[in-house]
């Protein structure tokens, strides 16, 4: 029971913390503020509204009376406002001595709390004959003579509707709040179910499924963006891998012959007797580890220099005099063969490169132009918009369609060359 507890309240820990309860709260706090901005909006304007209206209902009752004191004086208006509170009417009037003292009206006496001379306001205020106090809207002003009068209008309508509309308001609030509470638990389910498939594809790749890759929904969102990067830097680690295999299974398809040869070696220096054949058993077993070695060094440089390790090795280099100098190399070699090694310079460019790899990639192009192509080979340098170009042609029948994405990739062996440029990885 205990251990049911501890799980319980561990489980209740965790909610707390997560982001899911800080996010849902986030989105229902908005809610609330946006609806009670509302509701406080809506309220102030129906009371601008509502108090507008009694005040111009309350100021005109106020400018009739005072006409009639300036054109027929103050008995004359005695006489009608005893007329007109007469009548069971929501207005209140009173005209009074200067010192509060009632001439005519519904009300016994000056209020208190009303000064002589008053813009609209309003208070609450005993009629003569009622029982009750009631909601008034009302204007004072002092007349020529020196009398008071205070007249407006019962506003208890407009108070109560004023009250009904904040009720309905706060109303509408409280029953939003499940609804609030709805809408942002559906938010951030949309949102935990959207990195719940980056979560699930991130679980398969670690799982080994390599080709695993984040579903994106084309709306070009947050989401999509980060599932299509994660997705971006999955090709790229696919990718990666397929040159590790690759690498790894030609290292081991080309370890495989001078490994078999150095085998052969110490067989017979272990079954020879000849001092002279032992030396020069011993002499091939070195040869064969000087080249194994190179091989494995090569392998390396380019690894760390794809790698952006080494770069202190990178140099200024003159290509035109480096592959001028490549061509005088292999000149004789062309030329036992019966063909032509034409240079044909464009440009004299300086890059920052790797001086011995770069001679190398080239190197392996004009080898394997000798070994499978035909005719003159021309040997250019060249630049254009996307920087220095390196090309080699000759006149053979040229890579195959089918073939051509496989003429990039590491460590294939061509068995043609294609008549045109060709573009040597330069670390």
């Amino acid at each position: 029971m205990s251990g049911a507890l501890v799980t319980l309240r561990g489980r209740a820990t965790r909610w707390l913390r997560s982001s899911h309860l800080r996010f849902l709260g986030l989105i229902l706090l908005l809610e609330l503020l946006f609806g009670a901005a509302v509701m406080v909006s809506v309220t102030q304007l129906i009371r601008a509204e509502l108090d507008a209206a009694d005040s111009a209902l309350a100021g005109q009752l106020h400018g009739d009376l005072i006409a009639v004191a300036r054109e027929q004086g103050v008995q004359a208006l005695a006489r009608i406002i005893a007329a007109r509170v007469a009548n069971d009417s929501d207005e209140v009037i009173l005209l009074s001595h200067s010192d509060g003292r009632r001439i005519a009206g519904n009300l016994r006496t000056w209020p208190p709390v009303v000064l002589p001379v008053s813009r609209w306001t309003t208070v609450d205020l005993y009629r003569t004959g009622d029982d009750q106090p009631g909601k008034f809207g009302i204007l004072a002003a002092r007349l020529t003579g020196g009398e008071r009068l205070l007249a407006g209008q019962r506003i208890d309508e407009s108070m109560q509707l004023r009250q009904t509309v904040e009720n309905a308001l706060t109303t509408a609030l409280w029953m939003a709040l499940p609804l609030a509470l709805a809408g942002a638990w559906f938010a951030v389910h949309i949102i935990d179910r959207r990195v719940g498939r980056i979560a699930l594809t991130a679980g398969q790749v670690r799982a080994g499924d390599i080709a695993r890759r984040v579903p994106l929904d084309g709306s070009g969102d947050s989401f999509d963006q980060l599932g299509g990067a994660i997705n971006g830097m999955l090709d790229r680690i696919g990718g990666l891998l397929a040159e590790l295999r690759l690498l790894t299974d030609s290292m081991a398809h080309d370890l495989r012959s001078p490994l078999t040869r150095l085998r052969a070696r110490i067989d017979r220096a272990i079954l020879t007797d000849d001092p002279e054949a032992l030396r020069g058993a011993i002499e091939g077993i070195g040869r064969e580890a000087d080249q194994l070695l190179a091989m494995l060094t090569t392998a390396l440089e380019i690894s760390r220099a794809e790698a952006g390790i080494g770069r202190d090795r990178f140099s200024d280099v003159d290509l035109a005099g480096a592959l001028t100098d490549l061509v005088e190399l292999y000149e004789p070699l062309v030329e036992d063969g019966g063909r032509q090694l034409v240079l044909a310079i464009g440009a004299r460019p300086f890059v920052q490169a790797h001086r011995e790899l770069l001679g190398q990639a080239v190197s392996n192009l004009i080898d394997n132009a000798l070994k499978y192509g035909a005719g003159r080979l021309t040997l250019s340098l060249s630049q254009d918009h996307e920087g220095v170009v390196i090309g080699l042609s000759d006149e053979g029948p040229g890579i195959p369609p089918e073939r051509e994405s496989e003429a990039t990739r590491r460590f294939l062996q061509r068995r043609c060359t294609r008549r045109g440029h060709a573009r040597p990885s330069v670390p």
